[in-house]
């Protein structure tokens, strides 16, 4: 069901709701494209009369240029009448004819009237303007600009008392073909799994839409959301059933869907389709395959919609550069060393011009897959910062820490993407530390591994945040080339107070001083806290007794000096 095909039949059950007819078709001048909506028992013989006198009414709106009522058609060899017609031509974007629309009546039906003739231009008109609509390259499908007024068309028609639903569809694991076989195979699989999709709905009063990536949306006018559920579990069931064969694999295809109701004056396409999309998350968060209705009391539900609305702000924020770094000193607690290093701590600016932290967006994105994403936000932002402040007289440098996600480890374009950006910027490693968890190092080890050494090798150095929280392995220190330990915040908070956290802390001083590594305590909150790591030989500390988060430009200004550690 292509972008046309589907755009076709919506008409043509829009025409039948509106003009009042038994039957309605449409036709190319060519008549080698032929579309026919009827619900009667007579169908069938209804639509081979249509293709029948195709021609004759062709060449009647050709002469006409405009909608014709015969109300009283009979057969050339003079027989019963036939029935009443009203017969509209569909013009192309430049000018030619596309097509006519017949409306059928019975014989024992009343007359095509002058009011009919009028609606029938307006629906033809409409028809030529939807189908000028852009179609989906890969699929044929409606795009999303498309299916927005074609929702918006039927919507105005169906009335305020009608229940509508709309399916949003997410192909499982695509991620997985197009890393195997390429993105040419996860063009064919979102292909096959759109053919699947049409041939299901091939009956129904559907509008199937491909939105993006592997996404797809369908609206079911008229359509309780129990029925849709089934609709939605049959078109799951027809993905399962097909395949994408790549030369000798077979590789096996699914879907989740999510449902979410349409009603008219209370919620909007949009709005419905945001619900819809929840479910789907929560159907992929249930084990993928499944369909999950939209409900406003289901707990993973009300998560993922927050999420969503996180997630879609905080795009907005990263391309709109409404977002600027902050940077947190880390500082020496044995020496009165001047502070030169920083960890570099992304605030997003919301609509009111409001810092916000990361608190309220990051676990938001990491759901989303966004973190890398925003990891190279914030290096390409940095790194222009300091090539601004490299070229001030009298500009000190600065060593910066930058954390980077687990997915951004995993992600192979990010070493060239990087080093290519230390090129541009003119940003030197020996001013760079780049900040991994211990999970994220693990469980990307030899992307991480071989970041460390390519880093590495151009002065880079790494440092293993939130140490203790993670896997804590000592094998995992031998192999990656760690220069500092961050011992996580929870051992900092509560160390005046409890003699395991100490004795933990004072460990892991030792261990990192016998393998040449710095330690760095964070949540350093009081002054009691920094004495008390002297005492246990912790070298670095950063929180709030040593310094709080400040802009990076007020860092960088020439008149802003460097801090101390007190």
């Amino acid at each position: 069901m292509d972008s046309a095909a589907s755009t076709i039949r919506q008409f043509l059950i829009e025409a039948q709701r509106r003009i009042g007819c038994h039957a309605v078709g449409f036709t190319s001048p060519s008549r080698d494209d032929f579309h026919f909506h009827c619900r009667s028992d007579d169908a069938r013989e209804v639509e081979e009369m249509l293709r029948g006198i195709a021609d004759t009414f062709l060449a009647q709106i050709r002469e006409t240029n405009s909608p014709v009522i015969r109300n009283r058609v009979r057969y050339e060899n003079g027989g019963p009448m036939i029935g009443r017609f009203l017969v509209a031509p569909v013009f192309g974007s430049s000018g030619e004819l596309a097509g006519g629309v017949m409306m059928y009546r019975l014989a024992t039906e009343d007359s095509f009237e002058q009011g009919d003739l009028k609606k029938g231009a307006q629906l033809s008109r409409q028809l030529a303007r939807l189908l000028s609509l852009p179609a989906d390259p890969v699929t044929g499908l409606i795009a999303r600009a498309g299916i927005e007024k074609l929702v918006d068309w039927r919507l105005k028609a169906l009335g305020e008392r009608a229940n509508s639903s709309v399916l949003y569809g997410d192909i499982d694991q695509l991620h997985v073909v197009n890393d195997m076989f390429g993105f040419e195979a996860g063009d064919r699989a979102i292909a096959v799994v759109a053919n699947a999709l049409a041939a299901a709905l091939a009956s129904e009063d559907a509008v199937l839409s491909r939105l993006s990536g592997d996404r797809f949306t369908i609206f079911l006018p008229d359509c309780p959301l129990p029925r849709a559920q089934k609709i939605a579990t049959r078109l799951r069931e027809a993905v399962q059933a097909r395949s994408l064969v790549v030369g000798d694999d077979s590789i096996p295809l699914s879907i989740c869907f999510g449902a979410a109701v349409l009603t008219i004056g209370e919620r909007s396409f949009d709005h419905s389709l945001a619900g819809a999309e929840v479910a789907c998350k929560a159907a992929k968060e249930r084990g993928r395959n499944r369909v999950e209705v939209y409900e406003v009391s289901d707990t993973s539900i009300i998560r993922r919609r927050e999420d969503i609305s996180i997630v879609g702000r905080l795009r907005s924020a990263l391309e709109e550069g409404r977002y600027q770094i902050f940077g947190q000193p880390i500082a020496s607690l044995l020496t009165r060393d001047s502070v030169h290093r920083y960890e570099m701590l992304l605030r997003i600016i919301d609509e009111k011009g409001r810092l916000v932290l990361p608190g309220s967006f990051m676990s938001s994105a990491a759901r989303y897959q966004l973190m890398p994403q925003i990891d190279r936000y914030v290096i390409a932002d940095v790194f222009k910062h300091l090539r601004g402040a490299s070229a001030r007289p009298g500009f000190r440098p600065l060593h910066v820490s930058i954390n980077l996600s687990g997915p951004t480890l995993g992600d192979d374009a990010f070493l060239d993407w990087v080093q290519l950006q230390m090129d541009e910027h003119g940003v030197t490693g020996e001013c760079l530390t780049f900040e991994l968890t211990e999970t994220s190092a693990v469980n990307n080890m030899e992307h991480a591994q071989l970041l460390m050494s390519t880093l590495g090798a151009r002065g880079c150095r790494f440092a293993l945040d939130d140490f203790g929280t993670g896997l804590s392995s000592l094998t995992h220190l031998k192999n990656l080339q760690f220069s500092s330990l961050k011992i996580d915040g929870s051992f900092i908070r509560d160390l005046l107070h409890n003699e395991r956290s100490q004795a933990l802390v004072g460990a892991i001083a030792q261990l990192a001083g016998a393998m040449g590594m710095e330690t760095i305590a964070e949540y350093v909150e009081t002054p009691e806290i920094c004495m008390r790591l002297i005492e246990l030989e912790v070298q670095y500390g950063q929180g709030y007794a040593i310094g709080k988060p400040r802009p990076l430009n007020s860092i960088l200004a020439p008149a802003a000096g460097l801090l101390h550690a007190s």
